[in-house]
């Protein structure tokens, strides 16, 4: 359940990182644009992708021990709090890769844990 909610998040901090540049550059969209871009909510968007990063990865990685998955998962949170802290271009990239690797590594984590027998 929290890797499909982390998957989620991470998607909508996806779509958010190149729906933005998108809306600012269409003129009529500039003020709708202007507020996505504003640093409270990248803000908000961050604290439920590292609530729920946090709450899945380093147990599951206890289950299916493969510490990769969570290394992976964190790089992608480490790559969007610097992006926090960058403008522009890098700003853009750091954000697509940090959230598309953090959905890549929800995704692989679900796929481990259902393959995993349920411990009692």
């Amino acid at each position: 359940m929290r890797d499909t909610a982390g998957m989620f998040v991470s998607g909508l901090c996806l779509a958010h990182c190149l729906l933005t540049p998108a809306l600012l550059a269409l003129g009529g969209f500039g003020a709708l644009g202007a507020l996505l871009e504003d640093r409270l909510v990248h803000l908000m968007l961050l604290l439920p992708v590292l609530l729920l990063a946090l709450s899945s990865f380093p147990g599951a990685c206890r289950r299916h021990r493969r510490p990769a998955v969570m290394a992976a998962g964190f790089s992608g949170l480490l790559l969007l709090a610097v992006a926090l802290c960058l403008e522009g271009t890098w700003e853009l990239l750091a954000s697509v890769g940090g959230a598309g690797l953090l959905v890549a590594s929800h995704w692989v984590n679900r796929r481990l844990l259902c393959r995993q027998p349920i411990a009692d």
